[in-house]
């Protein structure tokens, strides 16, 4: 009879490949960090195989582990990961640990009070943690009391929650319509909190994020009390005091998320204010060309909503005027004056959309495009009201005018040239068209690009020559005998003389998708040589392509590639590299070589004996189990 391996048995028989396919390598440094610190407590035994402990962190985290049906961990966590996190981790270490030495798991308890916890989805902050059930027992509870005795329940309450006092008397005051002091509070409140910028260091969960959750809490209370006035001001001032604690703040968005939250309620004021319906489209416009980082997107929302027509046509005329009342800049600053003018321009146009002034638009359009070079947004009004002739004459005095000075424009305008010749079926053009931007940015991009067009041309065979001879020796494709295709109408480029030839990257990655290994190695081969080498080559794919053909040398790529990575001497850098010792290790088993490829491992053990976060990396490349047999 075959003996069926327990839940327990199979925590016994991990590895550490098991373990990093689980929750990944920087995750399962951590964990190990934290149960050789001793942070696991109380671990046991729960009564369908798992594991269950105590973990410390910045707070004391309920964990528990259990097997999946795929033979890997699972777990859940009340931190605020909540699934396959470090706390995890560190518990099946802490088991692995323990039963090696031979020490006791206790079984826990039905009642446990992990289990609870995790079963009741553990304590996550945004959940509303009354639950329907509590709120009937409190309906109940407080039915059956005078008058009087809510009152001393209420006095009760305030005098242990001083937030819940200051709430009742803000509003008190505010029904009683004396506002002054709510928003003296609020305001210093809110200069308080934009004082200190945002920054978060996320390698040590340290760092500072305003908490504007009691500015929201006020403001909502301001407008429900029929106060959207005080509150719009109030937001005006968030919005300038915002942008400014932003733009200063080293994070990843969480104050800039903070301050947004409270700006659904500026909106629901600006909504309900007595302004007329235009002011109310200036004053969300504003605060949106204010912003750079995104955070009045719910501004951007209320100008995307249904407002009177005769709104729209008044906040057309006010941003044509002040377009028109903008001075001209040089030198640096017209950099920054054209933007914030395309960006007033957009609106305007959007504006005039709105208010059914459709006639106006291009006009505007070719009046910004000689101010600012916007030459892109007015041939795509052109080509969207098919006036391709008009659209083609500003594609060429787009292209005059800014010559090499705004590449990106230059490259968008030459686009939408071969967009035209797209739709009269113009192949030969369009293909001349797409060579010419190959010899302006070699890529694989570009080449697979001329190769859909070319097809079309039926003339694929000469182009695809001419690229790869342009690639080796910067010979330009239009220049070789019998070229087959016909001027493009626009001055042709002359070849980079950056570039240094042969451009060996393109011509490697045009090898590989074409499926060409021994031309892969051609120019692999040809690659500079040197202390820095070809740092932009990406010899993962390269040893790809070839280990089916060459399977040696995809192996010594790939063994290269982990060595330089060990050298580096960082954790993140071996777990790297046994991605490509994983690779190396399958394809000399299929070629019968794992007796190499264990003196190989051995010989990395043996050099790097006093790396210990490596050896254990390098375990893991055995598939041996964690836990050492047991003393």
């Amino acid at each position: 009879m075959v003996n069926q391996k327990t839940p327990l048995d199979r925590f016994a028989g991990l590895t550490w490949n098991d373990i990093e396919n689980w929750t990944g390598g920087t995750i399962v440094s951590r964990g190990k960090k934290y149960q050789r610190q001793g942070r696991v407590a109380d671990l046991a035994v729960t009564a369908d195989g798992g594991l269950i402990a105590w973990v410390r962190g910045s707070e004391r985290y309920a964990a528990k582990v259990v097997m999946d049906e795929n033979g890997l961990p699972d777990s859940i966590c009340t931190c605020p990961y909540e699934r396959d996190c470090k706390h995890g981790v560190a518990v099946v270490l802490e088991y692995l640990k323990q039963v090696e030495n031979n020490c006791r798991v206790p079984k826990a308890k039905q009642d446990d009070e992990r289990l609870i916890l995790l079963a009741d989805g553990g304590l996550d902050d945004d959940e509303d943690l009354v639950s329907e059930d509590m709120r009937r027992d409190i309906d109940g509870f407080l039915q059956g009391k005078t008058k009087a005795q809510l009152i001393d329940l209420i006095h009760d309450l305030a005098g242990q929650y001083p937030e819940m006092a200051r709430e009742l008397a803000d509003r008190k005051q505010v029904i009683s319509g004396n506002t002054n002091a709510l928003v003296t509070r609020l305001r210093q409140e809110m200069r308080d909190l934009a004082s200190e910028p945002g920054w978060r260091n996320y390698w040590n969960s340290e760092g500072y994020t305003p908490d504007y959750s009691g500015v929201r809490k006020k403001l909502e209370t301001l407008l429900k009390a029929g106060h959207p006035e005080e509150a719009l001001t109030l937001g005006r001032e968030l919005v300038t005091i915002g942008m400014r604690q932003v733009e200063e703040s080293h994070d990843e968005g969480e104050t800039a998320m903070e301050i947004a939250g409270c700006l659904p309620v500026i909106v629901e004021a600006l909504d309900q204010s007595p302004l007329d319906p235009a002011d109310k489209l200036s004053w969300a416009l504003n605060a949106v060309l204010e912003d750079p980082f995104g955070v009045c997107d719910a501004f951007g929302e209320y100008l995307d909503r249904q407002h009177p027509q005769t709104a729209w046509h008044t906040l057309a005329d006010r941003l044509l005027a002040q377009l028109h009342g903008l001075k001209g800049a040089k030198g640096a600053d017209k950099f920054s004056r054209d933007y914030e003018r395309d960006r007033l321009s957009s609106w305007a146009i959007h504006a005039l959309e709105r208010a059914g002034r459709e006639a106006e638009i291009i006009p505007l359009c070719v009046a910004e495009a000689k101010s600012t070079g916007s030459y892109d947004r007015l041939v795509q009004r052109l080509m969207a009201a098919r006036r391709y002739e008009d659209a083609e004459k500003w594609i060429m005095e787009g292209l005059r005018a800014i010559g090499e000075k705004w590449p990106g424009i230059g490259a968008s305008l030459r686009d939408r040239l071969r967009e035209i010749r797209m739709l009269e079926q113009n192949w030969p053009v369009v293909t001349a068209l797409r060579v010419e931007e190959f010899v302006r940015h070699p890529s694989l991009q570009a080449f697979t690009d001329c190769r859909k067009a070319s097809g079309k041309a039926k003339a694929w065979p000469q182009v695809r020559a001419s690229l790869l001879r342009y690639l080796e020796n910067g010979e330009l494709p239009w220049k070789r005998e019998g070229w087959p295709l016909p001027e493009s109408g626009l001055e042709r480029p002359e070849a980079d003389q950056r570039n240094q030839f042969p451009l060996i990257g393109d011509l490697i990655d045009i090898a590989i998708l074409e499926k060409k290994p021994d031309q892969v190695l051609k120019w692999y081969d040809q690659r500079p040589q040197g202390r820095f080498g070809c740092p932009w080559l990406d010899e993962d794919a390269i040893a790809d392509a070839v280990q089916v053909q060459a399977p040696e040398r995809a192996v010594a790529i790939w063994k290269n590639k982990a060595e330089r990575l060990i050298a580096q001497v960082k954790p993140h850098a071996y777990e790297e590299a046994a991605k490509y010792l994983r690779k190396a290790k399958l394809v000399m088993s299929n070629q019968n070589n794992r007796a190499q490829w264990e003196q190989y491992l051995g010989s990395l053990r043996d050099t790097h004996a006093r790396k210990r976060r490596l050896l254990e990396i390098l375990d893991g490349l055995d598939e041996k189990p964690i836990m050492k047999k047991r003393r």
